[in-house]
């Protein structure tokens, strides 16, 4: 049944000047604003989905909001506010219902979130997916938030699996990469295929996700996917795609891993190594180029950060037990009190590396997502310097200026290096983060990634910013 809805703003436009694809408006999950408050996230990012207009030609907009689960009329409620003429919730919780599912008529499109693997499952090669692209072919605009956005990607992570950065950082080749339902890859380049090239991930830095978006890029590599790199949302933070241009627009970040030249090391049963990938980190006003991955940063951006000089590193031999807390001290810059009232200062260890910062168990369930935000701010705080998100069970050492990691005491997991030898540009988000409200989420454009494990037998300078 159609629900009809009397629009409080401005109307949108009626119609785009020519026939063009239609915006793919990407939500990273979290909470909408409230209904009337303009300056909401999710009021700026979710009317980005009417710009079409009109795409059908009977002077109406009209939305559907597609869903597995319960049903509300709260996201009807809130697109007719932003300027919808209609909403309407379109159940489809099984094949049956897709392949009877009809979106004429339809201008606009949401996906709620739920599980991408369902969706893949149940919507694919369906009624409803043929419907999804006639709607962006004629212009109206395609969205959808955390499985609904993962489910856009041109190789969709959505194997029904619950994977976390510890297990593809445990096992290169964890069973979590893989499909539940029939035991293959979990990735698959044969759903809607609305964002070209990138696997899409969401809830990034609130789950600590980093080494997720690692794994899975890896897994898109050997599986001879097309892929050029992984796009990482955080909550209440999206992206808008149009054309070949997509807009950061949100309170968090957006996260971009891009391949190595080289191929990972996935050896099966051991811990993932990779050396030489890239890290932009995307916030508000950003934004990059779809097909050349180019990034540009916002206006607020200071484009010529002061570089800390590398350091060569104290005397005598250094090490740091990832299951250790106290031993964040004996990195060069300390996080301090994360994740309340973010600061950085000197370690205070007897030995310390001088040019890192690092967070230790960092992949634990309640560490994980402030670690990953506390130690992107902290680089954006030290330009030039190199950060390390330790595991539990792992063990760092070092001698003279490089680091080498050596087998720890329980089931290692490999240490993420995060290089700000090279950055380019700093800035951080206008509002306080996702993860914790005492600081803003860091934009840095131009960071290194390696993962480094005992599945690769090589050592980082801290000097050269390079794997050897």
């Amino acid at each position: 049944m159609w629900v009809l809805m009397a629009a409080c703003t401005p109307e949108p436009t009626r119609s785009r000047p020519e026939t063009a694809p239609g915006v793919v408006v990407l939500a990273g999950g979290g909470a909408e604003g409230d209904l009337g408050d303009e300056t909401a996230w999710s009021a700026r990012l979710y009317r980005e989905l009417l710009s079409g207009g009109d795409i059908t030609g009977d002077d109406r907009v009209v939305v559907a909001v597609l869903s597995t689960l319960r049903e509300d009329d709260w996201l009807l409620d809130y697109f007719a506010w932003l300027g919808a003429d209609e909403a309407t919730n379109v159940f489809v919780p099984d094949r049956e219902a897709a392949d009877g599912a009809s979106l004429d008529g339809v201008d606009a499109v949401f996906l709620k979130g739920g599980d991408q693997g369902w969706y893949y499952d149940e919507w694919n090669d369906t009624a409803l997916e043929r419907g999804l692209r006639r709607v962006r072919r004629d212009g109206g605009g395609v969205g959808g938030t955390s499985a609904g956005a993962m489910s856009m990607a041109g190789v969709a992570l959505a194997g029904g699996e619950d994977l976390v950065s510890a297990d593809v950082l445990g096992d290169a080749c964890t069973r979590y990469l893989d499909d539940a339902s029939d035991g293959g890859s979990g990735l698959h380049d044969d759903f809607l295929g609305f964002v070209p090239g990138l696997v899409v991930d969401t809830h990034v830095t609130v789950r600590g996700r980093l080494g997720r978006m690692v794994g899975t890029l890896a897994r898109a590599v050997d599986d001879g996917e097309d892929v050029r790199g992984v796009l990482g949302l955080d909550e209440r933070t999206g992206l808008v795609v149009d054309g070949d241009e997509a807009r950061v627009v949100g309170v968090g970040a957006v996260k971009l891993v891009t391949p190595s030249a080289e191929a990972p090391v996935r050896a099966c049963g051991r811990p993932l190594a990779w050396a030489g990938l890239g890290l932009d980190v995307l916030v508000d006003g950003w934004s990059l180029r779809p097909s050349t991955l180019e990034v540009t940063p916002g206006p607020r951006a200071d484009l010529a950060p002061v570089l800390e000089p590398a350091a060569e590193g104290g005397a005598g031999d250094w090490w740091v037990d990832g299951s250790v807390p106290s031993h964040e001290a004996r990195f060069g810059w300390v996080v301090d009190r994360y994740p309340r009232n973010f600061d950085t200062h000197p370690g205070t260890a007897s030995v310390v590396l001088p040019g890192t910062v690092g967070i230790v168990d960092a992949h634990d369930t309640d560490r994980r997502g402030p670690g990953e935000e506390a130690l992107l701010a902290a680089l954006a705080a030290h330009p030039g310097t190199s950060g390390f998100l330790v595991g539990a069970g792992g063990r760092l050492e070092r001698t003279g200026r490089s680091v080498v990691y050596a087998d720890g005491d329980r089931d290692e997991l490999a240490t993420l290096v995060v290089d700000a030898g090279a950055v380019s540009a700093v800035d951080q988000s206008p509002e306080p983060s996702t993860v914790d409200d005492s600081f803003p989420a860091a934009g840095l454009l131009g960071l290194g990634l390696h993962v480094l494990s005992t599945s690769d037998d090589r050592s980082w300078d801290t000097v050269t910013h390079t794997l050897e």
